[in-house]
């Protein structure tokens, strides 16, 4: 119990802590602290453009942070959690630090089945990462001894304990039709039968995400008929010449037209004022234009500007 709790006061004063869990050992800091989450990169030696799995204490942390989940995500959670599954789903990016969403605009949350791991959770009161406790590319510890002595000595606290499963957790994209298994792992997903997302209008979905909140690239994500496709491309002083072809380049690959896009996502922010300004606008011109919603809910131009075009 006193290590415990010590853990739990080092990750609330922003430190980094490796500690048990049912599937592995992982190493952590809590979400809402960017310094720390560079910090936890940095010694993990993990990719900036990698996303990394969180851990949170229960379905209610989880909504939080996913950004509305449908019913079946729920359900999800509510069969397979606390357990090995961890889910990939669009989140609530104002809360999420960029690094820890690899850039993107989805975030990746798992219940633990670990009493010591719940508690820490809990106790620290908000997520807390969770990548396997090695530095990147090497393989997973499933004990203390296999630990590296060089990773350990680089973070603040080691909290005894065992793991039960010692297998990596499962891991589903949730944000494609059908969902996707990324990872086999510690579960089985029964099969969810689901079918590609049909328009009212009878046209496949199609979304286009938007995401220049980073000063060193731009990226466009194109999700259609179950397919995710990410481009990326670094960007230079000004973002505004570098956008629109990045989106024409992405929808060319993909073989779908601006017609045929069904709405638009966009990365208000966190991140570089000016990027976010010029994917915002570009987003809800767009939307505007081809009369589709931008984030969920439909571009309507001002009064007075709506006048010039009457």
């Amino acid at each position: 119990m006193d290590e415990i709790n010590q853990a739990i006061s080092i990750l609330k004063s922003g430190g980094v802590v490796i500690f048990p869990t049912d599937t592995a050992f992982g190493i952590g800091c809590r979400i809402d602290d960017e310094k720390a989450v560079e910090r936890l990169f940095k010694i993990r030696r993990r990719p900036p453009i990698q996303a990394t799995p969180v851990l949170v204490s229960g379905i209610a942390m989880a909504e939080n942070y996913f950004r509305s989940p449908p019913p079946e995500i729920k359900k999800l959670m509510a069969e397979y959690w606390p357990g090995g599954l961890t889910i990939i789903y669009y989140g609530q990016i104002e809360k999420i630090p960029s690094l820890v969403r690899g850039g993107g605009t989805t975030i990746g949350l798992r219940q633990p089945d670990h009493p010591i791991t719940q508690q820490i959770i809990a106790g620290v009161g908000v997520p807390i990462l969770g990548p396997s406790a090695n530095f990147h590319g090497e393989s997973t510890p499933y004990s203390t001894v296999e630990l590296n002595p060089e990773l350990v000595k680089l973070v603040d606290f080691v909290v005894p304990g065992e793991c039960t499963f010692k297998k990596a957790s499962t891991v589903i994209d949730c944000t494609t039709e059908p969902w996707k298994i990324i990872r086999p792992g510690a579960v089985k997903i029964k099969n969810q039968n689901s079918k590609i997302k049909i328009q009212s209008d009878g046209k496949p979905e199609a979304i286009l995400e938007i995401d220049t909140s980073d000063s060193s690239y731009t990226s466009v994500i194109v999700r259609s008929v179950g397919k995710l496709k990410i481009y990326k491309e670094a960007t230079g002083e000004n973002k505004s010449q570098n956008v629109l072809p990045l989106i024409t380049k992405a929808l060319q690959q993909e073989k779908l037209t601006l017609t045929e896009i069904t709405g638009i996502r966009v990365n208000p922010g966190p991140g570089s004022f000016t990027g976010v300004r010029v994917g915002v606008t570009v987003a809800n011109t767009l939307g505007w234009v081809l009369g589709i919603p931008v984030n969920g809910k439909k571009i309507e131009l001002p009064r007075y500007a709506q006048s010039k075009f009457d």
